[in-house]
């Protein structure tokens, strides 16, 4: 027996039980004693928001309906959500409960909401409890959310079926791949966040932290909580932000950072500081690339070594090949001779020691150096400067 109910606003039960006993489904009992529940042959419900637009449907092919305590329990249930009176959302489980006169509804085992445009997410768990009055679907027991690049793992999720909000609450743990996700190949990046809420609609993403980050291949990072958008492809991360460059203790402290992670760069405008084996370096504005595998320090830079400081408008430091540029008004500082070197561009490299060693990259390199013979200093009037 095929039963179709609908539009039916939010009480679907009694119009069910209604048909079932006019169809004579089952027999009527004695009066004194229990009704037993009718077996449907299939199930069919739907329901209409107030202006006449889809708002859902689900359906069974075998069903069986309780008339005392008005219960629906259905077998490979099925069903569609509505968004703007278009498929959203298509719904399956392996059990059906519909309780109190529609007011709740229980997917169980193996429970699928798969996306039907955007992103085409699948949100997966073993237990959905779905309230329609309230717009509110809860997935629990190991719940998670997949699309093709990225996997959302959370002990419980929320997904509000008016606002497209799907609600995380922790400690939560987004996968991402650079490439297409795949089951044989870890992620290159992994974020674990506590709480926090990701709108499908919109790409917009909330999360409260400590926010604890890693990037393959021995890249982390921390923040205190994150914003950001996955449609644009970034996550701003908010002070305090500290990130760590390879295996060692080097690592940049910074304010606001924001992380596009489909350009794989990580840039700030706000000042900085860094510490690294042979120094310490700080500036206004950072931009870590990792195609070009460089750091580069926007402006003010300044990088200080144990007897060296060097001052620079701008500084680049390409970490695969341990070379590094500074580039206008460069002057650096020895305490060695009270040497003060001065260029438009000084190129430089890494020593195995950690220490930079520069050269006047084909400008004009002017130096100053103070030398110790009192004889030479009274020569001269002024200390000695080589050019």
């Amino acid at each position: 027996m095929a039963m179709l109910l609908g539009p039916v606003g939010r009480r679907l039960i009694p119009l069910l039980a209604g048909l079932a006993v006019m169809t004579g489904c089952q027999e009527k009992p004695a009066s004194n004693q229990q009704a037993p529940p009718f077996v449907l042959r299939s199930l069919s419900l739907n329901q209409l928001k107030p202006d006449g637009s889809r708002d859902w449907d689900l359906s069974s092919p075998e069903a069986r309906y309780d008339l005392d305590s008005r219960t629906v329990r259905a077998k490979r249930p099925s069903g569609v959500l509505y968004k703007a009176d278009r498929p959203g959302f298509r719904i399956t489980a392996d059990l059906a409960t519909v309780l109190n006169d529609g007011e709740l509804v229980v997917l169980e085992g193996n429970v699928r909401l798969q996306q039907l445009n955007q992103r085409r997410l699948l949100i997966q768990g073993q237990r959905l409890v779905w309230t329609p009055d309230r717009s509110q679907m809860v997935l629990e027991q190991r719940p998670v959310a997949v699309d093709a690049e990225s996997r959302l793992t959370s002990p419980r999720l929320n997904y509000r079926t008016d606002t497209d909000n799907l609600i995380f609450e922790g400690p939560a743990r987004l996968q991402r791949w650079d490439k297409a996700r795949t089951a044989d190949k870890p992620p290159d990046t992994l974020i674990q966040v506590q709480r926090g809420s990701w709108n499908l609609a919109t790409g917009r993403l909330d999360a409260s932290g400590p926010v604890l980050g890693e990037r393959q291949p021995d890249r982390s990072l921390t923040a205190s909580r994150l914003e950001g958008n996955t449609k644009e492809g970034y996550l701003d991360l908010m002070e305090p932000v500290q990130v760590r460059l390879g295996d060692s203790e080097d690592e940049i402290k910074a304010g606001r950072t924001r992380w596009n992670y489909q350009r794989r760069e990580l840039r700030s405008n706000r000042p900085f500081t860094a510490t690294f084996e042979a120094g310490e370096a700080s500036g206004t504005g950072f931009i870590i690339d990792e195609e070009a595998t460089t750091v580069t320090i926007a402006s003010d830079c300044r990088l200080n070594q144990p007897g060296e400081q060097l001052r620079a408008q701008r500084c680049r430091w390409n970490w695969s090949n341990e070379r590094v540029r500074a580039e206008g008004d460069v002057e650096v500082r020895r305490e060695a001779l009270e040497q003060i070197t001065r260029a438009p561009v000084l190129e430089g490299v890494v020593g195995e020691d950690g220490n930079l060693r520069f050269s006047g990259g084909g400008e004009r390199v002017r130096s100053r150096i103070r030398l110790g013979e009192p004889a030479r200093q009274q020569r001269n009037g002024s200390p000695a400067e080589l050019f």
